[in-house]
């Protein structure tokens, strides 16, 4: 007789690991299956390696400043023979985070871990072939949660195969640095790598078919970042994409441009393919289980329910934000709805969504841009203040980027943060958005200097400014200085 869980997840990534967790510290009868290892792109493929390596990365490129901090060091030089050392760097961080994530952890906490492909054979009960034996076996749940996560987007470009290329989830196998990296795409992916790669000592070249790089970000936070990229030689090719691509008798990988309607050829030792994901549903056999989907999404309600009522989906696989925070909150949204009934369940809450893009300038975000906000308010105000003003961030000498606040009356709509720590500054703002806080409320809380964390009430500093400056103002408080004069 086949064993009946009280929840089934499919998948061991952040929210896979969430909703089996949680459900197993609840006492429920809970298996998690998982083809592959656990902790999913996240830990071994995506953010933890990415930012492994751009803090290696970053230490070559702040080596080459040294004389900015009173040293000498003679003809630094990232030699390319050393990447391999690099990228074992990054291989330990992975193997420090990994026990975070293993089976024992997750058992203990009540999860069976089943290792092995799953497919659906109803809505009520999966087959799942063991990764070690090929054993097939059917596990039957009352509830399911299909959390497998995405992949990198391949596009169709001609002879794209053949020549060969990487993805994240390929990039931090490589053993030697190319001295030429061709990147398509210019999002957070591509513009982190770019950088990195660049900063460790490749020539690199970014092809990217929007107007400008990181297009989701506010305009001029995307602006300040493509001057900073340009100056430090990375070579961007916005309005562009690759046609084709192929090998050429020395080896080298030749790709095909083309940028309004004229094409050229620029040749590279390596390509990265960074030009978005899919989710992971092959295999599955949703439609015997009567899971709606398509290439880009399955589909879900507000309450992260698919088409069959028993079935939730939470993570890069819903495709509504693919970050690791959000997976972990969609997954706590499915395990509270999956088990209580209304009025105790809740829909997703989007309205507030944070995130970080992690170059240099680093990046952080949360709301609405300025374009966005004037469509959506039509009368608005945007607060800027510069970290050249920032007391800190001299010491630091990281004076470059700016924080900017858009607002619809008194009500923060926007935060866009460029410059140091920004993904640890921005939430701040997130706290403020979600619960309500004025920038001035953010201002007359006292804040410890000299921290980066000043350009808060600093923008509330500039937004008063601007207020008392105003003639109306100045007018009134004339008259009040005369009267007590």
């Amino acid at each position: 007789m086949s064993e009946v869980y009280d929840l089934i997840v499919i998948g061991g990534g952040s929210a896979g690991l969430v909703a089996a967790g949680g459900a197993g510290i609840l006492g429920a009868r809970v298996a998690l299956v998982e083809k592959h290892l656990l902790g999913g792109e996240c830990l071994y493929t995506g953010c933890v390696p990415s930012k492994a390596l751009i803090r290696s990365a970053r230490f070559a490129h702040d080596a080459r400043r040294a004389a900015d901090f009173g040293f000498r060091v003679a003809d630094f030089g990232f030699a390319g023979d050393r990447f391999a050392a690099v990228t074992n760097r990054v291989q330990q961080v992975i193997a420090a985070i990994e026990p975070h994530d293993s089976p024992e952890r997750f058992e203990k906490m009540g999860v069976e871990v089943v290792f092995g492909t799953p497919r659906f054979v109803s809505s009520g009960a999966l087959e799942v072939e063991s990764k070690d034996s090929g054993a097939l076996r059917k596990m039957k749940a009352k509830r399911f949660c299909i959390a497998t996560g995405s992949s990198p987007f391949v596009p169709p470009v001609e002879g794209l195969r053949e020549t060969g290329f990487v993805t994240n989830e390929t990039l931090f196998r490589l053993e030697t640095l190319p001295a030429r990296l061709i990147v398509l795409g210019g999002g957070a992916i591509g513009a982190e790598m770019a950088q990195a790669f660049r900063r460790l000592g490749a020539r690199v070249t970014v092809v990217e078919q929007g107007e400008r790089l990181l297009s989701k970000e506010d305009r001029e936070i995307s602006a300040f970042a493509e001057e900073i990229f340009r100056r430090e030689g990375i070579e961007i090719l916005t309005g562009s994409k690759a046609v084709a691509a192929r090998t050429n008798a020395a080896g080298e990988k030749i790709v095909t441009i083309e940028t309004g309607g004229a094409k050229r050829e620029i040749a590279g030792d390596e390509l990265l393919v960074a030009l978005g994901r899919r989710p992971n549903v092959e295999g599955l056999e949703l439609e015997k289980a009567g899971v709606r989907f398509d290439e880009k999404r399955i589909e879900t309600d507000a309450y992260l329910r698919t088409t069959a009522k028993n079935i939730f989906a939470a993570g890069d696989v819903t495709n509504r934000f693919q970050f690791t925070h959000t997976a972990d909150y969609e997954a706590q949204v499915v395990l509270r709805n999956c088990f209580l009934f209304y009025p105790l369940t809740v829909k997703a809450d989007y309205r507030v969504v944070p995130w970080a893009t992690f170059t240099e300038p680093e990046i952080g975000r949360v709301g609405l841009t300025e374009s966005e906000a004037r469509a959506k308010y039509g009368s608005i105000s945007v607060v800027r203040a510069e970290f050249g003003d920032n007391d800190r961030a001299h010491a630091e000498g990281e004076t470059e980027g700016f924080a900017k606040i858009v607002l619809a009356g008194k009500k923060i709509v926007g935060a866009h943060i460029a410059g140091p720590r920004a993904g640890e500054l921005i939430h701040e703002f997130v706290l403020a958005m979600k619960f309500g806080l004025s920038l001035d409320d953010l201002g007359r809380a006292i804040h410890v200097y000299p921290t980066l964390s000043k350009i808060a009430p600093a923008l509330a500093t500039e937004k008063t400014l601007a207020a008392l400056g105003s003639p109306s103002v100045k007018k009134w408080f004339g008259r009040y200085l005369k009267f007590w004069r």
